[in-house]
């Protein structure tokens, strides 16, 4: 798998639908609008003007104009001069989204150990086996965001789920470059591992507390990565 096919497969989550009330062009727009800022099509910090994207997808300047606006609602692009432009955040940026991550996870950990399906922990269980299995980088990457999408799926609370997908997704533009936190597969598997344990025991409170410590650690090696560009 290449890095371009990994970042096309992490913009093209499960879980993320086209906003509702909206006709079927605007929904495609969307789709391919965030699929691609997601893939690093277009930079961070990039301006995308209405005009060029309706010549650059064959469409409509008007679902382009209601795609650009819901993915500013999204908080993937910003407004700027006469257009948008792919949200780029600071370091700060990061973190913040970080501190909401880890309470609204830890709390779906929480919630998945009492309410998840025997479906739900197979799923888990097989997308955990293939992290293990899985080598480089880009590998790693996908097979960490699914699990935790998986995880977000078995915790039932639709709310939670909607929330993630909204941080998750930002922080991923933030990983298109560097730092990137995935340079510790065996302990980031380790982590999943005790997460998967507490899902088993169904124990609400050491799968909330091994979800915490996991994203904790995470943040903290984004934080001594920031500290040391």
């Amino acid at each position: 798998m290449t890095e371009q096919d990994t970042a096309a497969d992490l913009g093209s989550s499960l879980l993320v639908e086209p906003p509702t009330g909206r006709d079927d062009q605007t929904s495609k727009q969307y789709l391919r609008l965030r699929s691609d800022i997601l893939a690093g099509k277009f930079p961070r910090g990039a301006a995308l003007h209405e005009t060029q994207l309706s010549e650059t997808y064959g469409a409509s300047r008007t679902p382009i104009r209601e795609a650009l606006n819901w993915l500013a609602h999204d908080g993937l692009l910003e407004r700027a001069n006469r257009g948008f432009r792919v949200r780029s955040g600071t370091p700060e940026d990061v973190i913040e989204i970080y501190a909401a991550r880890v309470a609204l996870e830890s709390e779906a950990a929480g919630a998945a150990a009492i309410r998840h399906t025997d479906l739900d922990l197979a799923r888990l269980e097989r997308l955990h086996d293939s992290c293990c299995g899985a080598t480089g980088e880009a590998a790693v990457r996908t097979g960490n965001f699914r699990f935790h999408e998986a995880l977000w799926q078995a915790a039932h609370n639709s709310t939670i789920t909607s929330l993630l997908v909204r941080l998750t997704t930002q922080l991923r533009i933030y990983d298109s470059g560097p730092p990137s936190n995935y340079g510790e597969p065996d302990v980031l598997n380790e982590e999943h591992a005790q997460i998967l344990d507490a899902l088993r025991a169904r124990d609400e409170t050491a799968a909330r507390e091994h979800m915490r410590a996991h994203l904790e650690r995470s943040r903290e090696q984004r934080i001594r990565l920031f500290a040391g560009s």
